[in-house]
Parts: C-alpha cells; sequence; structure tokens
C-alpha cells in the first residue's frame, strides 16, 4: 500500500485581538472589573439591578395605567408583573411585593379572561393559581378557598388542544404549581389524570 498525501486546505492560526469590535475600551475594562469582584460583591451588584427593573416594570405595567387591568395574561399582561412580585418575594421577603402583587391578581381577577381558553399563561386558570399561592404566602385561608374553588370549576372541554400556551398542558402546568406551592395533592392527581384521557 503506497501512503497518501493530502495538502493542507486550512489557513494557519490567527491571533484574536484583544479587543472586541463595536465595543470601547473603556467599557471592556469596566466589564472585566465588573466580572473581576468576589462573588458576594458581583451578585449583590446584580441581585440590585435586578430589583431596580424589577422596579421599573411593576411602574411601567401597574403604576402608569392607573391600576387598570387590561391584558390579564401572565404571558403578555398583567398577570406577568404579578408572578414577577411573587418570585421577588421569594427571593427578598418584601411584603409590599406580595401586597402589590395580590392587589394586581385581583384587578387580573375583575378583568374577563378568554374563558375558552384553559392554561396558566393566558387564562383564568394562571389568575386562580397564582391568587390562591399568593393568598397563602399572605396567610389569607378565605382567598385560597376563593381561588381554589375558582379553579376546580373551570371546565375543560374534550376539543382543547394540548398546548403549553392555551390548552391541557397550561392547565396541567398550573395544576403542579399549586401543588407544589400549597402541598401534595392540592389538585388530585385523579383530577389531573381525567384531564388527559
Amino acid at each position: 500500500m503506497t501512503d497518501r498525501y493530502f495538502e493542507n486546505f486550512m489557513s494557519d492560526f490567527v491571533q484574536e485581538k484583544a479587543t472586541v469590535p463595536g465595543v470601547d475600551e473603556e467599557k471592556e475594562d469596566s466589564l472585566k472589573k465588573l466580572l473581576s469582584l468576589p462573588y458576594p460583591t458581583l451578585s449583590e451588584k446584580l441581585k440590585r439591578a435586578a430589583l431596580d427593573l424589577k422596579e421599573t416594570v411593576v411602574v411601567e405595567t401597574w403604576g402608569f395605567t392607573g391600576q387598570k387591568v387590561e391584558d390579564a395574561s401572565l404571558y403578555t399582561g398583567t398577570l406577568g408583573t404579578a408572578f414577577l412580585l411573587l418570585k421577588s418575594y421569594m427571593v427578598t421577603n418584601n411584603k409590599n411585593d406580595l401586597d402589590i402583587c395580590s392587589e394586581i391578581i385581583k384587578g387580573c381577577d375583575s378583568a374577563t379572561c378568554n374563558p375558552r381558553v384553559v392554561s396558566f399563561l393566558l387564562g383564568d386558570v394562571g389568575v386562580c393559581a397564582l391568587g390562591a399561592v399568593v393568598a397563602n404566602h399572605q396567610g389569607n385561608e378565605q382567598m385560597v378557598d376563593y381561588y381554589l374553588t375558582k379553579f376546580k370549576e373551570i371546565n375543560i372541554s374534550k376539543d382543547v388542544q394540548s398546548e403549553m400556551i392555551g390548552g391541557k398542558a397550561g392547565y396541567l402546568w398550573a395544576c403542579l404549581f399549586l401543588n407544589k406551592n400549597l402541598g401534595h395533592e392540592t389538585i388530585p392527581s385523579a383530577h389531573t389524570v381525567r384531564i388527559l384521557l
């Protein structure tokens, strides 16, 4: 057998420049300085930036609208702000976040959602599930019962699609969300199995 030789058509190694095109050296240096900070300092700066962003979102979506709900969905509407506030409360234990979250959920509960949509992201399912969890964090058993009763009264017809955004998968996710946050079997597994059939 003869040896075969194939010429290398790959170009030679080119050393990359130290600077990124379109980023001036001052910004690049500030990023390096930020990333070189000790972890506790960096995480505190990132947390502060996230909380400042949360405040901006709340003012833009709830404060500037005069506390009116035009879109009650979690996916594109005001309920998304309530979900953000719940997540913020879980990190900071700031009761003010939980109170504003509760107000937003009450506003979304008053607004009309599309009754044919049975998803956590777009329908009344999300309002009820999030409302029950927030009421539980507040220790308000009466509101927990109100939202759970309303959640269980939502009718899911056989022709509902099996998708996350507007269908059965979104409803099942809401059931899991309730069970995780309120306790196992808040929504019985027999109920969720019936949805799948």
